[in-house]
């Protein structure tokens, strides 16, 4: 069996299932996705599994069990906790760890270990009973040869409606601006390279330069911050309050809402451009 520890939001769930799944299917096995619900100390995307509305496959399961991989999978989880432990005390999480963590990738594999925080890391499934993979996976290298059964599995399973999904359709050239601060804004995550506000309003100025016609759309877990702070360059401006977005990933949702272009940062973003969304 392969198992996958579920971390972050959306977008990052969305690369660790697409990774879990793709080795599933390469070598022929069964797919469980941990729930852990038990970051309480981290942001509140990292406590709950956000992959419900997808269409996602009945041969992958989803277990809400923080003691699993403790319990079930003591080896693998020993080896994970002295990853984690070894990056934190040599500073690693504050710069590029990659090469480390490729090069413990073939030992870690033998003992049923994939451990890949970032970037593409090859795997390799080894002969070990149980596979336990944790990181974020965000590399479409990873499902590249099964991108398109992943994509629709990751597709929403209904339509998006609603009053918000009703303002995109009736707008001309509707764009999508995802704006995130939260969790971004702490000081252990600066490495995230939070957008500013000057490269919103260039991005937003390039828009209004090819589309003058175009309606924003803002999407962010910060709206207050953003309707006092993002410049809109004089376009018309939807801005979405957290909880109350419309949920849209996938091509043919977006073509059905006729949403045009996104300005994004985060994991999701992968999954907003071109036909993956």
């Amino acid at each position: 069996m392969i198992y996958a520890e579920l971390a972050g939001g959306l977008g990052n769930q969305m690369f660790i299932y697409a990774f879990a799944r793709a080795l599933g299917l390469r070598c022929g096995e069964g797919v469980t996705l941990l729930d852990r619900q038990d970051w309480r100390d981290g942001a509140p995307a990292h406590t709950v599994c956000a992959l419900g509305a997808l269409n996602i496959s009945p041969a992958v399961e989803i277990l809400a069990d923080p003691g699993f991989a403790k319990s079930h999978l003591p080896r693998q989880n020993a080896a994970k906790a002295l990853m984690i432990k070894y990056e934190q005390r040599r500073g690693l999480l504050a710069r590029d760890w990659h090469s480390f963590e490729a090069a413990a990738a073939p030992l870690l594999n033998t003992l049923g270990l994939h451990f890949a925080t970032d970037g593409y890391t090859p795997v390799r499934r080894g002969k070990s009973k149980d596979f336990l993979a944790w990181g974020y996976f965000q590399s479409e290298k990873y499902f590249a040869e099964f991108a398109d059964v992943i994509k629709t599995e990751l597709r929403c399973k209904t339509p998006p409606a609603g009053a918000y999904a009703d303002k995109l359709r009736a707008a001309v050239w509707p764009v999508c601006v995802h704006l995130r601060r939260g969790d971004y804004q702490k000081p252990e995550n600066a490495i995230l390279q939070v957008c500013t506000p000057a490269y919103y309003a260039r991005a937003i100025a390039a828009v209004k330069a090819a589309h003058p016609d175009a309606s924003l759309f803002v999407f962010s877990d910060d709206v207050d911050w953003a309707q006092a702070n993002l410049t809109t360059c004089g376009l018309p401006a939807v801005f979405q309050t957290y909880g109350q977005s419309v949920f849209i990933p996938q091509s043919d949702k977006i073509d059905s809402l006729n949403l045009s272009v996104a300005v994004s940062i985060g994991a999701y973003a992968f999954w907003q451009k071109e036909e993956t969304l």
